[in-house]
């Protein structure tokens, strides 16, 4: 009975080992890019994507949750026009709270602000708190850490729970200049 025990705890201990870690870049994470055409990231998912917001005419954007591998991940899609009557449909921001993620300095979930802010001093950093109560309170406990790092306009933004990684995003900064 121990040597059954121990045989299954390796087996475990091995798998969790072995999970693939996925890189967290300005470009995206893992092989989820900002730009990707929907039928790109339908090829990585193997499976389609089905968007219902954006079919109506006034909405701008499209939250998928979806799973690729052992990874967990939001995916948020966009229009990109190409003339006055096409457009293609492209992945604006990707989002995950997996442990399977980190971003090639290190920093992965559950990593504390002061990390993140001493890692990444050469880049422009914004601390913005959140809010609750339908936005008119200020949380004492939610914030996001913006990374700014090229001229992409690209951000990382690290989203905060008691001053720890809860999740982590990647999208385009329209605001950025």
């Amino acid at each position: 009975m121990k040597k059954i025990l121990i045989l299954l705890l390796i087996i475990i201990s091995a798998k969790n080992y072995a999970q693939e870690s996925y890189s967290i870049t300005m470009n995206g994470i893992g092989n989820f890019k900002l730009g990707m055409k929907k039928a790109d990231a339908e090829k990585l998912l193997d499976q389609e994507i089905k968007l219902h917001n954006l079919l109506k005419e006034d909405w701008v954007y499209d939250t998928i949750a979806c799973s690729y591998k052992d990874l967990q991940l939001s995916l948020v899609f966009d229009r990109q026009s190409l003339d006055d009557k096409k457009y293609d449909i492209i992945l604006r921001e990707v989002m995950s709270n997996s442990t399977n993620i980190k971003t090639p300095s290190g920093i992965t979930i559950g990593d504390d602000k002061l990390k993140i802010i001493n890692t990444y001093e050469a880049y422009t950093i914004w601390i913005i708190p959140d809010y609750e109560n339908n936005y008119t309170t200020r949380s004492k406990t939610l914030s996001s850490i913006w990374v700014h790092g090229d001229e992409s306009g690209n951000v990382i933004i690290f989203h905060m729970n008691m001053n720890k990684v809860q999740s982590v995003s990647v999208t385009y900064n329209e605001n950025y200049d």
